[in-house]
């Protein structure tokens, strides 16, 4: 744990203010920067760089300012409870899926440009490669980088192939820009992505998204193992059940199949 000396003093204060407003419907300046003890100049700043990014709001009340917490913060909030309500649900699947395909399973969700894993099911392999829970990736080095990137609306995908700078791990991975525009065309068309020792050698992946109620990719759902486990022969029929899981992940999250859902809504 990082010592408090070495915390970034206007984010502690800020978070201050944060919590305090969590605790009341809403304060004046003076009132926060007496509770807080944060000088009042400083809150001043805080409060008018939070309401700037829409944390908290100002309402005039009985002829002074006042301020409360920002419907932003749901946001944030909806996101968190998503994840916890998304591993509960899908935590058996992947345990199945670990059981029957004889390899780890991860569950990957795509933030600030890049894959992140946020639950698995290990399988006492001894060449498998495990990516940690709170691990981020790429989108290019692994096969559910590909499964999330794919799902992506145009101009979000425009803007992460311009900005981001793709590295190469292993000779298998890509790292052109159209290359991978090409690859995420047909990723998005199939239904799953095949990671051929693009993060590790020695190490393949596969993965396919997980869809929610309303048509759209929330997650990726991911096996890990290595060339023997993850076997060209094998492959088929392993893809066939990643898919199957990912599917049934999807309905756990409300998701339906219909003639209008035949294909996921791209985001953006």
């Amino acid at each position: 744990m990082v010592s408090y000396d070495k915390l970034v003093k206007p984010v502690v204060r800020g978070m201050k203010i944060l919590e305090l407003l969590s605790k009341q419907g809403s304060f004046t300046l003076d009132q926060v920067a007496s509770r807080t003890k944060i000088p009042r100049t400083s809150v001043f700043r805080l409060l008018n760089t939070l309401e700037a990014l829409r944390y908290v709001d100002r309402e005039n009340i009985k002829g002074m300012n006042c301020w409360s917490l920002g419907l932003r913060l749901l946001t944030l909030t909806n996101a968190k409870l998503s994840q916890l309500d998304l591993t509960k649900r899908v935590r058996g699947i992947m345990e199945d899926l670990a059981e029957r395909s004889d390899t780890s399973v991860q569950l990957c969700v795509f933030y600030c440009g890049k894959v992140m894993y946020i639950d698995h099911v290990k399988r006492p392999k001894p060449l498998t490669m495990y990516a940690e829970v709170g691990t981020q990736l790429p989108i290019n080095v692994c096969a559910p980088g590909m499964v999330l990137a794919a799902a992506l609306g145009e101009k979000e995908l425009d803007q992460l192939l311009s900005e981001e700078t793709f590295l190469k791990n292993t000779p298998n991975t890509p790292t052109d820009p159209n290359k991978l525009r090409e690859i995420l065309k047909k990723v998005a068309h199939q239904g799953f992505a095949i990671d051929n020792q693009q993060t590790v050698i020695g190490v393949r992946c596969v993965a396919a998204p997980i869809l929610d109620y309303n048509n759209r990719v929330i997650a990726a759902l991911n096996i890990t193992g290595s060339l023997s486990t993850i076997s060209d022969e094998r492959i088929p029929t392993l893809v066939e059940q990643v898919k199957a899981a990912a599917e049934k992940a999807s309905k756990r999250m409300g998701y339906v199949v219909s003639s209008d859902t035949l294909h996921p809504k791209r985001a953006g």
